[in-house]
């Protein structure tokens, strides 16, 4: 399962890494405006894909769109455009489930190499201290345990074909609210 789940999302993960702003926290480059949409769109899609992981997975536990809302609160950036966003994506199964979740748990690993390179962004000087990007290991465990619990189950070609296309449509979706997420919207 987890390789196919990797090898099927390979490219996508690559092209969504291009085109999201959180490469400009990295060359220390971002704006504060940036920022702020890099967390809103990622609150967005978190929220939205959080949501459907824990309608099949009951234990899922994530609480990557939580912090982002604290994050944005901080910074007065309005959220409700994420209202717009609902219905865009779904979750119809355990297996569909599980590859979502493969792509949201899996973004803990580049959380943790960003939140280092926050504090050298000269335009993010005076933010309070993030609560998403804020380097804490539990997404990195949350994400072991995932990965440590699919080798422990054996999963027919089918489940593997159906986590594996659903992992693909959330990678799809991330880049779809980036796309249509271009602009933090006014009053914020």
């Amino acid at each position: 399962m987890l390789n196919s789940l990797r090898n099927s999302t390979k490219k996508l993960h690559e092209e969504l890494e291009k085109e999201n702003l959180a490469g400009q926290i990295i060359s220390h480059e971002i704006s504060l405006e940036d920022y702020k949409l890099l967390l809103l769109q990622n609150f967005i899609a978190y929220n939205v894909t959080e949501a459907e992981i824990s309608k099949y997975i009951p234990s899922y536990q994530s609480d990557k769109s939580n912090q982002l809302a604290i994050d944005l609160e901080n910074l007065g950036v309005d959220t409700s455009i994420s209202e717009a966003f609902q219905g865009k994506f779904s979750i119809t199964s355990y297996e569909e489930a599980l590859g979502a979740a493969y792509v949201v748990l899996g973004s803990a690993l580049g959380g943790m190499y960003i939140s280092k390179e926050i504090s050298n962004c000269p335009e993010l000087a005076n933010i309070a201290a993030p609560h998403f990007f804020n380097g804490d290991r539990d997404g990195v465990k949350s994400w072991n345990k995932f990965v440590k619990e699919l080798k422990a189950e054996n999963f027919t070609e089918t489940q593997i074909a159906v986590a594996s296309k659903k992992a693909q449509e959330t990678f799809e979706f991330f880049g779809l609210v980036f796309r249509e997420t271009s602009v933090i919207p006014e009053n914020s």
